[in-house]
């Protein structure tokens, strides 16, 4: 078998072999090069140490080496406007160098990523990984327990796996996820995060947060949202339990992580809120309000960034907005709250939450009508945001604010003022308003 690898991979393969080291790509390049798709990137392992590798590839001849600062065995390499990932051999839990290219693959995290090659050895299969990408199976190398506890974040990677490429995880791995979820971090691991989000941005994420409950695994990381699988909010706009109502809209949302993650926590807090008017109809008041203070909570423990969550809250507080008789005023106020990146996603949440029910009495139109005129303000160019005033933090500084809050307070003020009225948004006039504010 050959596989055509682009002329740079190629270049950096050969370059380490004339220096006489092994070279070989390997992993989710050939995975997907296997399953007919583009691999994202073309990763090199090398039996070649990192400063080796550094000497090697000298700023002479194009090339820069930069190494990792999160990982001692990576080396990446610039060449021709391209950055390549060059990995050491490694052994496992400890993670030491190895010679073995059979070594180092035995501690990929599943088959289907412990194949390598090159033009001089071609296919480097040990595990039969290329038979367990035909069967569509995940599978380890070795003892399934061995290989999580070598890094617990692969039981949410097998979750993805399955969830991305529509593989089956095998029986044996399967009983070893359910058996060691505790030793997935709750909180603060990056590499959980990140298998987290791409289980989210798969292209039927219910399927993947379906596993994790069944695993145990939802629990651990947003246990949040246990009080909403069943709950009933005795309504009769709804058809579904909140759980089950929060997933269909989570599968109808594209794959964007801000509307998804928005998505998935839009109706956490409903369990909290739940009233029954005389009549029997359940009500939820402020769950859109709490629900967003619980976003915030969650995403904070799982380390999303403060970016992440300011729009992600943002989205789910304002999901419950019926618009009726919207001026153009409050629709500028809308978009200062939400954010201008952020306001289309919160008509795409709303309408994904009217699909989520087929009893819906919310109308789609509406959400329509104030989208396209939300769409009319945005292309006005008006001033919408503190970065778009005609004043700055420093120039508050030299007015004799203090550094901190206050700025922060000042500049919202001054915003309040000119979305009422955008003729105030020069720069002398802000300082009067200012002093007449004093």
């Amino acid at each position: 078998m050959k596989i055509n690898m682009p002329e740079n991979v190629q270049t950096i393969l050969n370059k380490l072999h004339s220096n006489g080291y092994q070279a070989y790509i390997y992993g989710a390049c050939i995975r997907d090069y296997l399953l007919g798709k583009e691999p994202i990137s073309w990763d090199i392992t090398t039996n070649a140490l990192p400063n080796d590798t550094i000497v090697v590839f000298d700023e002479n001849e194009g090339f820069t080496a930069i190494p990792s600062v999160e990982d001692y065995g990576i080396v990446t390499i610039h060449f021709k406007g391209e950055s390549y990932q060059v990995n050491a051999f490694r052994t496992g839990e400890e993670r030491r160098f190895a010679d073995d290219i059979n070594e180092d693959l035995l501690h990929k995290d599943f088959t289907m990523n412990s194949i390598a090659y090159n033009e001089q050895a071609g296919v480097v299969d040990p595990y039969n990984g290329v038979g367990d990408i035909e069967k569509r199976l995940i599978r380890c190398a070795q003892n399934p327990y061995k290989q999580i506890q070598e890094d617990s974040a692969r039981i949410l990677r097998a979750v993805r796996f399955e969830s991305q490429l529509g593989f089956k995880i095998e029986a044996e791995l399967l009983q070893a996820m359910k058996d060691l979820k505790d030793s997935v971090p709750a909180s603060g691991s990056a590499r959980v995060r990140n298998e987290f989000i791409q289980i989210l941005l798969s292209e039927l994420p219910s399927q993947g947060i379906r596993r994790l409950l069944e695993l145990g695994l939802l629990e651990r990381l947003i246990p949040e949202l246990m009080p909403a699988i069943g709950f009933d909010t005795c309504s009769s706009y709804h058809d579904k339990d909140v759980f089950e109502h929060s997933l269909v809209v989570l599968d109808n949302t594209e794959p964007n992580l801000t509307l998804r993650l928005a998505a998935l926590l839009h109706d956490i807090d409903k369990p909290n809120c739940l009233t029954i008017d005389e009549d029997g109809e359940g009500h939820c008041y402020g769950h859109a309000s709490g629900g967003g203070e619980m976003a915030r909570t969650i995403l904070g423990r799982l380390s999303f960034d403060r970016k992440t969550i300011k729009a992600v809250s943002a989205l789910i507080k304002e999901h419950m907005n019926d618009y009726e008789n919207i001026s153009e005023l409050s629709i500028k106020r809308l978009i200062r709250r939400v954010g201008p990146d952020n306001i289309d996603r919160l008509f795409e949440l709303q309408l994904a939450d009217i699909k989520g029910s087929a009893l819906s009495s919310r109308d789609p139109e509406r959400i329509t009508k104030i989208r396209n005129k939300c769409f009319e303000v945005l292309s006005r160019r008006e001033p919408l945001t503190v970065h778009d005033l005609d004043i700055s933090g420093y120039d508050l500084l030299s007015l004799g604010y203090p550094p901190g809050k206050e700025i922060g307070e000042v500049m919202d003020y001054l915003l309040d003022q000119v979305i009422d009225n955008p003729s105030l948004n020069q720069r002398d006039t802000l300082i009067a308003l200012l002093k007449n504010r004093q």
